[in-house]
C-alpha cells in the first residue's frame, strides 16, 4: 500500500484458518508494521489533535477458536493508556484499513464528554463534507461487510452518539474505512487528511472538561 507500508499480504493474514496461527502471525508481521506507520504519522496526528498524542498497539482479541478479527494502533493524550479516552485510530480487517475516532472503556472523563457532544451536536451535524462517509463502528459485528453511513448532517445522530457516552454505556467507535483495494493507492498524506476531517469531533471530546 503505497506510503503506508501496508499491502495485500498484510490483509490475507486474516485469511489464515488456524486461529491460533492467525493470531500469531498478525502479531508478528502486522503488528510491528503498525507500530511503524504510528512512528511516521504521529507528529502530523499531533498537529491534527492541537496536543501531544502517545502511541498504544491495541491489543489483538483472540478468543478460543476464534481468529481475530482487528489489529489496531491508538492516539491518545495519555501516556497510562487508551481505555476510556477519546484516541484516533488506524485500524486494519480482512478486508477493509479504518481511521477511527473512539473512546471505549469506562474513565470520569465520560460524562463531561457526554455533555460536550450534546453541546456541540448542532455544530457537528453542520460539518457537512468532512463526515459524509462517517460509519458507526461500535457494535460492528461481522467485520467485513462495513455499517451502513451514519446520518451525521442530522443532530440526532450526534445526540444519540453523546448516549452512548454516558457511564456504563458503550461508548464510542466512529470513522472512515477503506476497502483494501482502494487502500492500496492511499498515502500518508490522504490518511492524515482523513483524521484532520475527524478532527472537529476529536477535538470535542479531548477538550471535554
Amino acid at each position: 500500500m503505497a506510503g503506508l507500508g501496508i499491502g495485500p499480504p498484510d490483509f490475507a493474514l486474516f485469511d489464515i484458518d488456524d486461529p491460533d496461527a492467525c493470531a500469531e502471525a498478525l502479531e508478528r508481521a502486522l503488528q510491528p508494521k503498525l507500530a511503524t506507520l504510528a512512528d511516521g504519522c504521529l507528529s502530523g496526528l499531533a498537529r491534527v489533535a492541537g496536543k501531544e498524542l502517545f502511541v498504544h498497539a491495541g491489543k489483538i482479541t483472540h478468543r478460543k477458536g476464534t481468529a481475530p478479527e482487528e489489529v489496531l494502533v491508538a492516539f491518545g493524550d495519555s501516556a497510562k493508556g487508551y481505555r476510556g479516552v477519546p484516541v484516533l485510530a488506524v485500524a486494519v480487517t480482512r478486508f477493509h484499513l479504518h481511521a477511527r475516532v473512539a473512546v471505549r472503556g469506562e474513565s470520569p472523563r465520560r460524562t463531561a464528554m457526554q455533555k460536550a457532544v450534546e453541546r456541540e451536536a448542532a455544530n457537528l451535524a453542520k460539518k457537512g463534507k468532512p463526515f459524509r462517509k462517517l460509519r458507526p463502528f461500535l457494535d460492528w459485528k461481522n467485520h467485513e461487510e462495513l455499517p451502513e453511513v451514519a446520518p451525521a448532517h442530522s443532530p440526532a445522530f450526534w445526540l444519540e452518539l453523546a448516549e452512548d457516552l454516558g457511564p456504563g454505556r458503550p461508548g464510542v467507535d466512529v470513522g472512515i474505512a477503506w476497502t483494501r483495494e482502494e487502500a492500496r493507492s492511499l498515502s500518508l498524506g490522504d490518511l492524515l487528511g482523513v483524521f484532520r476531517d475527524l478532527a472537529p469531533l476529536y477535538k470535542v471530546l479531548a477538550n471535554a472538561s
